[in-house]
């Protein structure tokens, strides 16, 4: 019986002490527990502090960058609606110029038809050239030949134009070739001299670097079926291209791939 009671209190004393070893665990999780959440709560100020500026930067730069892009999309807007109206008026100032060249391009009166010829290919450049091409089939030899002999020199006028040392000159010599001569296989013919007395150190061009870069980007406006009956042509034009100029070798290039 003794024996039964030493063991109990063993047991007793055994189980107190673990009760008290846990209960002081448990008292130390929760102060460190208690200390990191405190630590959280000092420090949340600090973040916070720190990431409203950030945040409004980041909100003000968003807002600004989608108002830019809304002003260049207005200006854009503008700009091509400022083209459009340029461009109606551009077509009624031509339309009243050939009522006014009308009654001299049909008089008998020979030097004042082919000035008139001459006149409306400058004056009305996408009307005029096709005036001058069905005069260019008339009956008339005179006025045929004429007619011709305007369209040739027109067409030279417009390649030299586009070989100029003045930027906005060659711009809209470029841009009259693209809307009114891209289907003509005699400017392209042309543009390939100009562009072959360039490549062969040709001295009359003012800007023949230019030049040639120009006639070779406007070779795409020209069907395929042109730029293929001068293939071979162009392929010669590209390897006389010299190294040192890397962007119009490359230019054409491209136009070899396309065709």
């Amino acid at each position: 019986m003794a024996y039964f009671l030493v063991v109990n209190n063993l047991f007793t004393f055994h189980q107190s002490h673990m009760e008290n070893d846990i209960k002081e665990r448990f008292d130390k999780m929760e102060k460190a527990l208690g200390s990191k959440q405190k630590d959280i709560w000092d420090k949340l100020p600090i973040f916070t502090g720190l990431l409203i500026p950030i945040t409004i930067a980041v909100l003000g730069w968003y807002f600004t960058n989608e108002h830019n892009k809304s002003q260049l999309e207005i200006q854009k807007l503008n700009n091509e609606n400022q083209f459009q109206v340029a461009l109606v008026n551009s077509n009624v100032g031509q339309s009243e110029l050939i009522k006014d060249f009308m009654q001299h391009l049909t008089s008998k009166d020979t030097a004042a038809r082919n000035i008139a010829i001459e006149a409306i290919l400058y004056a009305a450049p996408t009307p005029g050239k096709k005036i001058v091409e069905v005069l260019s089939r008339s009956n008339d030899k005179q006025t045929r030949a004429f007619a011709i002999d305007a369209l040739s020199s027109k067409r030279l006028d417009l390649i030299e134009n586009l070989f100029s040392d003045q930027k906005q000159v060659r711009l809209v010599a470029a841009n009259e070739i693209i809307s009114n001569w891209a289907s003509d296989n005699q400017m392209l013919v042309e543009l390939l001299n100009r562009t072959e007395k360039c490549l062969g150190n040709d001295g009359s061009s003012a800007n023949c670097n230019d030049g040639v870069y120009n006639a070779f980007a406007l070779l795409p406006s020209f069907s395929k079926q042109l730029l293929v009956s001068q293939k071979q042509r162009i392929a010669a034009l590209s390897n006389g291209v010299p190294a040192s100029n890397q962007k119009t070798r490359k230019l054409a290039e491209d136009v070899l791939q396309k065709i």
